[in-house]
């Protein structure tokens, strides 16, 4: 059962408050922090922190600059909300009632923000005029926003399926605004969210995830460039940090970090051939598809991420997503490589001053790694979240004043077949 929502202190539902909406974004489970945080920055506003989800209002006139965010997957403006919702002891009184309850809601305000999110300028409300002769000439069809409704429910009052949810409100939808019904290419979602006495109504403001707008080519493990902003997010970057991924798969971390912090300088590093292509490719790619007047300040290398060329004390934060054993390596191999990978790292970054941020879902594997390399690296905390379906562990480690003299013998040698190093997570 979803948590019901704080509204308190958000006017953005309120009609008398035309200036002002109510905005649901939703995040990885785990990083709602992160999100809140990058909310208050970029956008000056105060978000309430929901599992995988953060509420904030926002100006209609910069709803725009809501596409900014690089945390959040998806984006709404919240329609109308109720935590008092009655349901009818019948399934089909269940859907009629609520049918009602969208119907009942005032939709200009919210439709505004749409349609000024996504510059529509065909006609999104009925014409209401008596003239029968004027009525008669309707609308084209293309001049019209075609939509779908979906619903989402949760809790085990409900006798009705989300299918029959969505048809029911979206069929009521339709009679308010005869708007054209598209499953697949749709101008405009509206998705209604049920829980046990809790429902509430929002448009859509992204179509499709805001995580497909860094990445051209993906790999078999790529990890989502919204997951990869949480993570540099908590690294901290500062201008002039050089930020090194040692196995950056298809460069989604060293990337998305660049797109970020214009003033930091970010290296990937990869064993595998097919990575190091992906990642040349995405990096040229990237700069077309934001239209940036230069390329970000990101480059790539091939190398053995356990044996890195790169001088001592040259880097100043670690930013990585180790492999979790699962589609790429083993729990055994990773037995091996964390803490090897760990005593490389420490004779790159920058004693005292450096830190390290490590996502993996192989957290015993890491848990015992870090009494091998504790004269190296502290860790500060860990935090959980959710990856793909499996609940993973993101590890903040800070340099001690130790620094590791390493010779090449120190470390073991895995080849391109080896499993041992992989690029990134399940996404």
């Amino acid at each position: 059962m979803a948590e019901p929502l704080n509204l308190t202190g958000l006017t953005g539902l309120d009609v008398d408050q035309p200036g002002v909406c109510t905005i649901e974004a939703s995040c990885v489970t785990g990083f709602e922090t992160m999100a809140q945080e990058e909310i208050k920055e970029l956008l000056d506003c105060d978000g309430t922190v929901h599992r995988g989800r953060v509420l904030f209002d926002f100006p209609v006139s910069r709803v725009k600059e809501l596409r900014r965010l690089r945390t959040v997957n998806y984006l709404w403006v919240m329609v109308g909300h109720t935590h008092k919702f009655a349901y009818p002891e019948s399934s089909e009184d269940q859907l009629v009632s609520l049918a009602d309850f969208a119907s009942s809601l005032k939709w200009e305000k919210a439709l505004g923000v749409w349609r000024d999110a996504f510059d529509f300028n065909g006609t999104i409300f009925p014409d209401t005029r008596v003239d029968t002769a004027e009525v008669s000439k309707k609308p084209k069809l293309e001049d019209k926003p075609s939509f779908r409704c979906t619903c989402y429910r949760s809790g085990t009052n409900h006798k009705f399926k989300s299918t029959e949810g969505a048809i029911a409100v979206g069929g009521r939808i339709h009679d308010m605004f005869n708007w054209n019904v598209k499953m697949k290419d749709y101008d405009l979602e509206v998705v209604i969210n049920c829980d046990v006495d809790q429902v509430y109504v929002g448009i859509a403001l992204t179509n499709t995830s805001l995580s497909n707008r860094t990445i051209s080519h993906y790999g078999p493990t790529s990890l989502r460039p919204t997951i990869c902003a949480g993570l540099i997010r908590l690294a901290k970057v500062e201008v002039g940090d050089v930020v090194l991924d040692p196995m950056c798969g298809g460069g989604s971390i060293p990337l998305e970090g660049s797109l970020m912090n214009r003033g930091a300088f970010f290296i990937g590093g990869e064993i595998f051939d097919k990575g190091i292509v992906r990642t040349r490719e995405n990096i040229v790619d990237v700069k077309g598809k934001h239209d940036l007047p230069i390329s970000p300040s990101v480059d790539c290398l091939q190398w053995n991420a356990l044996q890195p060329c790169l001088r001592d004390n040259s880097v100043d934060v670690i930013v990585s997503d180790l492999p979790f054993g699962k589609r790429s390596g083993s729990k055994a191999d990773n037995r091996v490589l964390y803490p090897q990978t760990l005593l490389a790292m420490a004779r790159l970054v920058r004693p005292e001053t450096g830190r390290a941020v490590l996502l993996t879902q192989d957290k015993n594997s890491m848990f015992k790694s870090i009494g091998k390399v504790s004269k190296y690296w502290k860790l500060s905390r860990n935090i959980g979240c959710n990856i793909g379906g499996l609940k993973a562990l993101v590890f903040l480690f800070n340099r001690t004043k130790e620094s590791p003299i390493l010779s090449p013998d120190t470390v073991s040698r895995p080849t391109k077949e080896s499993p041992i190093e992989s690029s990134d997570t399940v996404s």
